[in-house]
């Protein structure tokens, strides 16, 4: 096989693996809505503020469903963050998040796993793509 054809096969590939995994995640998370959503109000009824973008995202659907599931996830890992520069997320939310029971929470794990191996598969085919297109035409 030439390099030209491992190029050209290997985009074609790509191409159709993302598209599947996109469509994948989103229909995961559709099945998982209604536990999204009593994580959310349970979340709310809790006093704990949710971040701006996973309030515009809520809003957006399936094209934020990764910025939904980020903000928890990182509250998950203890990950440090702010609402602004002079606020920073409540340790009540950290708490919260991390006190969840695993069952409650290992769809959303699974579900952001699938949206980034889709975004690092995405990144590889735009390599792919700008040899191909760049070098071999």
């Amino acid at each position: 096989m030439s390099s030209y054809d491992f190029f050209m096969y290997g985009s074609l590939i790509l191409s159709v693996l993302v598209i599947l995994l996109h469509v994948y995640a989103a229909w995961f998370f559709r099945v998982n809505r209604k536990a999204y959503q009593d994580f959310i109000d349970l979340y709310q009824n809790a006093g704990l503020q949710l971040d701006l973008t996973t309030k515009v995202a809520n809003h957006l659907g399936f094209y934020a469903n990764y910025q939904k599931l980020a903000f928890f996830m990182n509250l998950r890992k203890g990950r440090k963050m702010r609402f602004s520069k002079s606020e920073n997320v409540s340790i009540k939310a950290y708490e919260f998040v991390q006190k969840q029971p695993k069952d409650k929470i290992v769809w959303m794990e699974k579900t952001l796993y699938l949206y980034q191996l889709t975004f690092f598969l995405t990144v590889v085919w735009a390599v792919f793509m700008a040899i191909f297109v760049y070098v071999f035409n």
